[in-house]
């Protein structure tokens, strides 16, 4: 089979979305070609690239964003047979346009060319499993990743800080790692505070009450390790306010603060004299590792990862210039747009 070009949504300039065609690479040897049946918008990556806030060296425009589908393999190769349901994802390189992630686009050619990363080739979806489901899979993967990197021990408390589809999978996946542990969400929209509650053990709103909340709960103190989600860029430098003190001794472990994702902008950090004394760690990750995707469809076909209660709207991929323009305008009330690209 030979395909030479694809419908993809692509934004122009910040702000500004379409869709159109645009120009595939050839396929490499041992490449495949999937077609996208579902795909989305991720809340801070892509919405980041929308109002222009990306870095310049990142990406140009016009681009095709998103890196959140799934469909099938319409050209198989290399073991991957037509037919095949995948998580489709990255894809690094079209013929007339950036990529930048490449998840938008109807038709993907996936190779060494276009997707050679650790991380960048398809997953099988599990039978029991739907497109909609295999696309809300990717960014749980982004959360392993992360709190993969945390020194955490079974019976700690920890704070996840944003509950957004970030937060809501490192809360998920806490649980699922370390049952004993204690987890506690931080969001302050009452929309994902309500959909954190289904998972977390405890939920705070930042209303000048949650440190006291916090250390109720921890007994004393504070927390033990917090993951911060939010994807705000001046949270990050008030974090000294929910750890615990520790590391004076060596049998007494300190606090562990890690970074999970991007922010839109730069990051001031607190008077330093806020920060020194609590001897913490920082780690910070993005993106995800290889072999994350097939863990956490596993994780979704034996109903350990529920995503039955994460809201989403379903638009069709051609109204994908009013979608934008709407998931702006809400924010925080839309938790997922994902795009039906049968329609």
């Amino acid at each position: 089979m030979s395909i030479s070009e694809s419908n993809a949504i692509v934004i122009e300039r910040p702000r500004q979305a379409s869709f159109r065609k645009i120009k595939l690479t050839p396929v490499h040897e041992n490449g495949i070609i999937c077609r996208t049946i579902m795909s989305a918008i991720s809340s801070g990556t892509d919405m980041k690239t929308w109002m222009g806030l990306q870095p310049a060296e990142a990406l140009y425009y016009p681009l095709v964003p998103g890196y959140e589908n799934a469909g099938e393999v319409i050209e198989g190769s290399d073991g991957i047979s037509k037919g095949t349901r995948v998580m489709i994802n990255e894809c690094r390189q079209f013929g007339d346009i950036c990529a930048a992630w490449g998840g938008n686009s109807e038709y993907v050619v996936k190779d060494s060319f276009t997707a050679p990363g650790a991380f960048d080739s398809v997953a099988v979806i599990p039978e029991n499993l739907s497109y909609k489901e295999a696309v809300l899979a990717y960014l749980p993967c982004v959360s392993l990743k992360g709190i993969r990197r945390i020194p955490l021990e079974g019976n700690e408390k920890v704070l996840v800080t944003g509950a957004g589809m970030i937060g809501i999978s490192a809360i998920q996946i806490l649980k699922i790692l370390y049952p004993e542990i204690t987890v506690i969400s931080l969001e302050p929209h009452p929309f994902r505070r309500e959909i954190a509650s289904f998972y977390a053990d405890h939920v705070l709103a930042p209303d000048g009450s949650e440190v006291k909340k916090l250390m109720e709960i921890c007994g004393g103190k504070l927390a033990d390790a917090v993951i911060e989600c939010s994807g705000n860029a001046s949270m990050p430098g008030t974090l000294h306010r929910f750890i615990k003190d520790g590391g004076w001794n060596k049998d007494d472990k300190p606090a562990h603060i890690h970074l999970q994702g991007d922010y839109p902008g730069r990051i001031v950090m607190d008077g330093y004299n806020k920060w020194f004394t609590k001897n913490c760690t920082i780690t910070m990750t993005c993106a995800l590792a290889p072999g994350g995707k097939e863990e956490i469809l596993q994780w979704m076909s034996e109903g350990r990862f529920d995503t039955s209660r994460f809201p989403v709207e379903i638009w069709p991929a051609g109204k994908c210039a009013e979608a934008y323009k709407y998931k702006e305008e809400k924010g925080e009330e839309v938790f997922k747009i994902l795009f039906d690209w049968q329609e």
